[in-house]
Formats: structure tokens, sequence, C-alpha cells
């Protein structure tokens, strides 16, 4: 059985599948599938009929070949609605803040070069304000989880020294280690605007550096020491000047210092 002969017609092909009428075609045009389409040669003749009105009307659009002049591509994109400009774009007013005057400039220059219609620009700019939108939500959403994350990194920490560090043996501890760190960049010769920004932009997870129990006990215990060494360190020279410590006992004077 030859799998060509559909309908069972001889003469192969597919003539069983094609209008009677067309048997009468010139044999160059008797195998057309596009011509198959049509039961009577009248329903041909209307689809002719419609492709000359369109030609006259100057509707037909041809496509610009490789050998087309500028006129000729710059016409066909005029009839398919590419404007003449990229302000002759028509968008519907969506309101979002990092939309730009400028990124709406580059956006239609991008729809102009890519000889994208009117129509179809007006979608895609849709889309594309919604993209920025989403964006411009999900940074915010994780920068307020971020933030939210290192809130309670913090508050985790305070909480852990409170434990050890009753009442206001917190506050006086963590302003020695404070005054501890700061004496420690001036013998390093280290700016102290330099030494507070490593510490506060260095982190542990989601917790300053100058935030973490241990680095706080770690000065807090370099204050007591020095505080205590016979040498001087923070109690300081003549001059009648506080040590670090007696400030600190002027600060909180229900919290007892030990040296």
């Amino acid at each position: 059985m030859d799998p060509n002969n559909a309908g069972g017609n001889e003469g192969g092909g597919n003539e069983g599948n094609r209008p009677a009428w067309m048997a009468s075609l010139p044999d160059s045009h008797k195998g057309n599938e596009r011509l198959a389409q049509f039961a009577e040669p009248s329903h041909a003749w209307d689809k002719f009929d419609s492709y000359l009105s369109a030609e006259a009307e100057g509707k037909l659009l041809t496509i610009p070949g490789e050998k087309a002049t500028d006129e000729e591509r710059k016409a066909f994109y005029n009839k398919i609605g590419v404007p003449e400009g990229p302000d002759k774009y028509e968008f519907d007013d969506l309101k979002v803040e990092q939309y730009t005057a400028e990124a709406d400039k580059m956006f239609r220059e991008l729809m102009l070069n890519s000889n994208v219609p009117k129509s179809a620009a007006k979608g895609i700019h849709k889309a594309f304000v919604e993209m920025i939108k989403q964006g411009v939500e999900a940074s915010a959403k994780a920068e307020a989880d971020r933030q939210a994350a290192d809130d309670k990194a913090l508050n985790d920490a305070v909480n852990t020294l409170k434990d050890q560090w009753k009442g206001n043996e917190f506050k006086a501890n963590t302003e020695l280690a404070h005054r501890a760190y700061m004496n420690v960049l001036k013998w390093a010769g280290i700016n102290e605007a330099e030494g507070n920004t490593f510490l506060s932009d260095t982190k542990i997870g989601n917790l300053s550096l100058g935030d973490h129990p241990m680095i706080l006990k770690m000065f807090a215990a370099v204050a007591s020491k020095i505080s205590g060494d016979n040498a001087g360190g923070f109690r300081g020279g003549g001059g009648g000047e506080k040590s670090d410590e007696d400030k600190a006992r002027d600060r909180f004077p229900n919290t007892q210092f030990t040296s």
C-alpha cells in the first residue's frame, strides 16, 4: 500500500484531499496546498480580490528584503505601527517612583530602536514597570527582614550579657569596654572614626562586632585589668582628672566597682 496515495486515488500525492476544481489548474499549481483550502474557485477569487483591494489601498505589507532601501523599511515599520520618534509612544501612567524620567527616556529609545509597534510597546511598558515595582517591593522586604534579623541578634546579645552583668553592671561594663577600645585605638595610632567604622561594619552573622558579647567582655576585662595596674593605665595621671573607672562610678553610683 502506497502511504502517499491518501484517499485511494491513483496518481500518488494527496490528490484525493484536494477539491476537484484544482484538476483544471496548470500542473505547476495542482499540488499547491494553499489553493487546496478553497472548496470552490470563487472562494479563491474572493481572497484574491481582497488582496487586490489591500494593495490598491496601500494596506498590503511586504516585508523588506536584504536589498530594501531605508525608505522601504521606514514605510514598512510605519504601516505596522512603529512611531516616528520615541516621544510618540503612548503609555499608561503607572506610578512607580523608581521609574524615573531617565528610565522612561531609555525605554522609549529601546522600543524605537527595536522597531516595536506602539500597541506592543504599551504592553511591554506595563510589564516592565510592574517588574520594577516588584523588584522595589522585594528589595524593601529583604531590607526589612535583614533589619529584623539584626535587631534580634542585638537583643539576644544584650540579653546574654544582662544575664551575666546584672542591673547597672551591664551599663558600667559596656561603658568601660568602650573606653578600653578607645584607648587601644589611641595606642595603636588608629583614627577613632576608622576604628568605630570597623566595629559597626564588621559583622558576625547579623551582629556588629562592637555589639558582640565576647568583644564587650574582652574589652571590659582589659579595662578592669589595666585600671588595677600600678603602672596607671585608665586611672590617668595628675591634674586632678578622674580615671575612666571613677567616671563610670559617677555615672552608675549603685554599681560596686573593684580594682
